[in-house]
């Protein structure tokens, strides 16, 4: 694996590892608990979304793997800790793969995004601030579930 691609994998599993290690002990009843402040989200939808944008941006926008993401289910279906050790196992799976194939050539190579044209290797680091943004809220979540107690 490039060393790029290692750097930028270990920043993925980073995420996994935290918002996994922040819902453990959790019932499902835990996991889908949402603060009671407008637009928030529980832990079970933001575990969802973040392992959703990796798959997705890792494995089809970059290594072009067909993931067929359901984005808005992420955030209506209700997790279970069961779906989502599931899921983490066939995220990383594919990430991993895409991260393995991956050449100097691909991280050069331009993507098409909603905000214009952008070098992979910039979208990975921008997916990587994404997803880390959202292992926050999960912490958070948590904390404030925590005083729920």
């Amino acid at each position: 694996m490039l060393a790029e691609a290692q750097a930028l994998w270990e920043q993925f599993e980073h995420v996994n590892n935290e918002i996994f290690k922040w819902s453990e002990g959790l019932t499902d009843d835990q996991l889908n608990w949402k603060p009671s402040a407008k637009d928030t989200n529980s832990i079970g939808i933001l575990m969802s979304h973040i392992m959703g944008i990796e798959i997705f941006s890792v494995a089809e926008r970059v290594g072009g793997q067909s993931v067929n993401r359901d984005r808005s289910a992420e955030f209506a279906n209700r997790a279970t800790r069961d779906a989502l050790v599931q899921r983490r196992a066939e995220v990383e799976k594919r990430v991993r793969e895409a991260f393995d194939t991956l050449t100097t050539a691909d991280l050069d190579r331009t993507i098409r995004t909603p905000n214009g044209e952008t070098p992979v290797v910039k979208f990975l680091i921008n997916s990587v601030s994404h997803v880390s943004d959202h292992m926050g809220q999960v912490i958070l979540t948590r904390k404030l579930l925590d005083t729920q107690k």
